[in-house]
C-alpha cells in the first residue's frame, strides 16, 4: 500500500494532464480520494467516507464557464479531443491512477459523461447529500434543475462501498422488472421501443420520468460520448450545422438523468466512451435492484489502456542526459 501511495501522490504533484488543482497527504493505507473544485459539493459528505478508509488526496479542476459540457482546458488522453465537462479534472485524476474515487456533481451529464468518456464508472444520485442545500438554476435549454453529486471510480467495489457509506443503501436480493432498449446477454428484461436519445432535453427528462414510474431499472446503451462530435449546447445551438455535430457526440440519456432525478449508474462497455447506463427512481427499493442488476454486467478490464497509462513509474522516466 506505501508504494502504491508514494506513486500516486507522486503523480499528483506532477500533474501530467494539469487536472490537479490542489494535493493532501492522507494516510498511507486510504482510498483516494478527489474532489470536483466546486462549493456545491459539501465537506459532510468527505466526513462521512473518512471512517471508512477514504482520504481527501486532490481538488480537481472543473471545466470552466458555469460547467460546460466540454472541457476546451484539458485534453482526454485516449482521443486527444477536448475533455467532456465539467467534472472533468475529476474523471482525468480516477482515470491516470492518481486516485482510486472522483466525486463530482452534474446538472446535466457533468459526471456521468466525463466518466464514459474514458471508460470509467460513474454514478450520479439526489439521495447522496441529500438534505444539504442546492441553489436552482436554469441550464443551457432553460430547464432549472439543481445537481446530483456523484461517484467515478476504476474499481466497481470502492465505486459502491463509497455509494453505501454515502446513502446507506445496499443491493437487494433481485432485480426486478427491468425496461431495456435491446436484449442484454444473462438479463431478464422487457424490450421497449425508448425514445430517441437526441430529442430534446424537456421531451427526454418528461419521458424518462414517466417510464422510470413503470419499471425498477430502464437499461440503455449510450455513446459513443465525445468521440464524433462536440457535444455542448452552447457551441450546438447556433445552426443546424452545429446542432448535428452536437448530436454526433452521442450524449443522450446522461444529459437528462439528473433533471428527471434519478439515480444512474455507468457501466464502461468495451467500446471507448460507451456505457450500459442504468437508470432508476431516486428511491431506495429500486436502487438497491438496480445495484443488484449491475452485478449481471460482466466488468471490462482494458489490458492495454490500463498498461499504458496506470504504469505510474512511466511518468518519470528520465530523458536526455547532458554529459
Amino acid at each position: 500500500m506505501k508504494d502504491k501511495y508514494e506513486k500516486q501522490h507522486r503523480l499528483a504533484l506532477l500533474n501530467p494532464y494539469q487536472s490537479v488543482v490542489r494535493v493532501f497527504d492522507p494516510d498511507e493505507d486510504s482510498i483516494l480520494v478527489g474532489i470536483k473544485n466546486v462549493a456545491s459539493i459539501p465537506n459532510t459528505l468527505m466526513k462521512k467516507l473518512e471512517p471508512h478508509g477514504f482520504g481527501l488526496h486532490t481538488i480537481d479542476k472543473k471545466s470552466q464557464l458555469a460547467g460546460r459540457a466540454v472541457d476546451t482546458q484539458l485534453i482526454n488522453p485516449i482521443t486527444g479531443h477536448y475533455m467532456s465537462g465539467s467534472s472533468s479534472g475529476t474523471a482525468l485524476n480516477v482515470f491516470a491512477g492518481i486516485n482510486d474515487l472522483g466525486i463530482g456533481n452534474d446538472g446535466g451529464g457533468s459526471v456521468l459523461a466525463p466518466a464514459m468518456c474514458v471508460n470509467i464508472y460513474g454514478m450520479i444520485s439526489k439521495l447522496i447529500e441529500k438534505d444539504r442545500n442546492i441553489s436552482l438554476k436554469a441550464n443551457t435549454d432553460g430547464i432549472v434543475a439543481g445537481n446530483s453529486i456523484g461517484f467515478m471510480a476504476r474499481d466497481r467495489e470502492i465505486l459502491f462501498k463509497a455509494f453505501e457509506v454515502a446513502t446507506g443503501i445496499t443491493k437487494a436480493d433481485g432485480y426486478g422488472k427491468v425496461f431495456s432498449d435491446q436484449k442484454y446477454e444473462g438479463i431478464d428484461s422487457t424490450i421497449i421501443d425508448v425514445m430517441e436519445a437526441h430529442a430534446p432535453r424537456n421531451e427526454l427528462t418528461a419521458y424518462l420520468k414517466d417510464v422510470l414510474k413503470q419499471c425498477d431499472v430502464l437499461m440503455v446503451t449510450e455513446g459513443p460520448v465525445d468521440l464524433y462530435g462536440f457535444g455542448d449546447s452552447l457551441f450546438g445551438h447556433f445552426d443546424s450545422r452545429t446542432q448535428e455535430i452536437q448530436k454526433a457526440a452521442n450524449k443522450g440519456y446522461v444529459r437528462v438523468c439528473n433533471i428527471a432525478e434519478a439515480t444512474a449508474l455507468a457501466i464502461p462497455q468495451k467500446g471507448l466512451g460507451m456505457a450500459t447506463l442504468l437508470m432508476c427512481e431516486s428511491r431506495n427499493d429500486k436502487i438497491a435492484r438496480l445495484l443488484k442488476l449491475s452485478e449481471k454486467i460482466e466488468h471490462v478490464h482494458d489490458e492495454l489502456i490500463e498498461r499504458y497509462f496506470l504504469d505510474i513509474d512511466s511518468y518519470f522516466n528520465e530523458g536526455y542526459q547532458v554529459e
